[in-house]
């Protein structure tokens, strides 16, 4: 494996931990390119995020129904709901919360769950509403 794909899938599996944290934290973005990080996602989609669940003053579950996909991985589909696990707060890197909205996430796949944060969004121009 690569040095390139090793910083990629550190910085991914870092992004986990954030998600999975408990502390109070302040977000702050590994420096990559958007390429280097897509190479390293697990997958890649925009989709509408239907609902916050909360889970824990920390952590909460995203439903997202999948609207497009950039990089396929197992059991992602057009039209499909999604739940992804992320922190509940903005300062955790946790995922905007704003329902109706459509994101354009990477995703990290840890502990049989999809997680990402908001250091893994796509920009408006993936995805535009």
């Amino acid at each position: 494996m690569g040095l390139r794909r090793l910083s990629v899938l550190a910085a991914i599996v870092s992004l986990g931990a954030l998600v999975l944290a408990t502390g109070a934290q302040a977000c702050s973005c590994a420096p990559l390119s958007r390429k280097q990080a897509m190479r390293g996602a697990d997958a890649a989609i925009s989709g509408r995020l239907l609902k916050v669940i909360p889970q824990s003053r920390q952590r909460a579950i995203f439903r997202y129904r999948v609207q497009r996909v950039y990089k396929s991985a197992s059991g992602i589909r057009r039209g499909r709901i999604l739940s992804v696990h992320s922190a509940r707060s903005s300062a955790a890197c946790g995922l905007p919360t704003r329902t109706g909205r459509r994101y354009g996430l990477m995703l990290a796949r840890a502990q049989g769950t999809w997680t990402s944060g908001v250091c893994a969004l796509l920009s408006k121009r993936h995805c535009a509403s």
